[in-house]
């Protein structure tokens, strides 16, 4: 008997993650031929196990379909489409090993629920695309920071469904296109196979959204005038707000030096804990109007404050009392541990 991609722990994980995640079947189109056998070997094997853990995933072989596979934009084998019947344009070129392997499964997921999983303020800048958009993202198995950026481009392709594609493409098994744009770094992000899009690394989200607008809005120049003054007016800073104010480095020594009482959400859009962190952080902003006043810097987009104050891991909640650090936790506390922090601190 050969011997199973996924081991009986990870089945009855997977399984309980399907269960409570997948809503509808997802279709997996798999096409292999002469070209990297081994992989597709696995890439078969691997959908195979997925489908036999919940039939709603849906695995079909397309076996040396080199006619259909052009159309289809499909430049190397193996490779599998996620969600192609629903409209999704996702693509995996070459074997979803390594690293890769946990991406393919969130993705399919995602995919099952009709679900982006990104910001809604992602999501609204995306509906204004009105060009078809291609992003190539260049991975390794190896690269544990490849899947966020693969991660990321499915999700933009699930918000704007027929107007993205994201193609995420294994560089070793497709040296002729990893050549053709040069990579040496990966994650790499090729737009619409323009040399002059070419981004590396796992950047943030918006970095992300803020490329297909370049590449796929005739309005981008207006949608990013409109985004700065949004931003501006967001890191204005009232005498008494109302809720989390947004905090920069451009505004963060001021605000330090205007509220006397201050407490800082160090975050990431990438970051689940800090999602789970951010409504507590509103929730409390409200109920302590008036005495205390907290803040949400985001670090990727900060890094001069996030350095200067020792960020090395987020969520951090950083407290301030009369312009001068009083304390810092770490990591997604609750409610009660967080006001147990701010009568530590002095804050109340």
């Amino acid at each position: 008997m050969t011997e199973s991609l996924i081991d009986q722990e990870t089945r009855k994980a997977l399984k309980e993650k399907f269960q409570a995640e997948l809503v509808n079947e997802v279709q997996l189109d798999i096409y292999v031929g002469e070209q990297n056998p081994e992989y597709s070997e696995f890439t078969l094997k691997l959908c195979q196990e997925l489908h036999e853990i919940d039939g709603r995933i849906k695995p079909t072989v397309h076996n040396n379909s080199k006619g259909n596979a052009a159309e289809l934009g499909i430049t190397g084998r193996p490779a599998v489409l996620i969600g192609w019947d629903q409209g999704y344009r996702i693509k995996y070129i070459g074997a979803p090993a390594g690293h890769e392997a946990s991406g393919f499964i969130e993705t399919i997921s995602l995919v099952s629920r009709g679900e982006s999983g990104l910001q809604p303020s992602s999501v609204e800048k995306l509906a204004q695309l009105d060009q078809d958009t291609t992003i190539q993202v260049f991975v390794t198995p190896s690269c544990p920071h490849c899947p966020r950026a693969a991660m990321t481009a499915n999700q933009m392709a699930i918000a704007a469904p027929g107007k993205i594609t994201a193609e995420c493409v294994e560089a070793s098994q497709n040296m002729e296109l990893a050549q053709k744009f040069n990579v040496s770094s990966v994650p790499q992000q090729v737009i619409n196979g323009e040399m002059d899009s070419i981004f590396i690394g796992a950047q943030p989200e918006s970095v992300f959204v803020e490329k297909m607008l370049a590449y796929g809005s005739s309005r981008y120049a207006e949608i990013l005038a409109e985004e700065k003054a949004r931003q501006a007016l967001a890191a204005k800073l009232v005498d008494n707000p109302t809720g989390a104010i947004k905090l920069t480095d451009a505004n963060f020594d001021q605000a330090i030096a205007k509220y006397p009482n201050l407490v800082v959400d160090c975050w990431a859009e990438w970051c689940g804990p800090c999602r789970m962190v951010g409504p507590i952080i509103e929730q409390l902003a409200q109920e302590y109007e008036g005495r205390v006043v907290f803040g949400k810097l985001d670090v990727d987009s900060n890094q001069e404050v996030a350095g200067r104050h020792g960020i090395m891991s987020i969520p951090t909640l950083l407290f301030f009392k009369n312009g001068q650090e009083a304390g810092k936790q770490v990591g997604a506390l609750p409610k009660p541990a967080l006001e147990s922090a701010l009568k530590e601190y002095g804050l109340i």
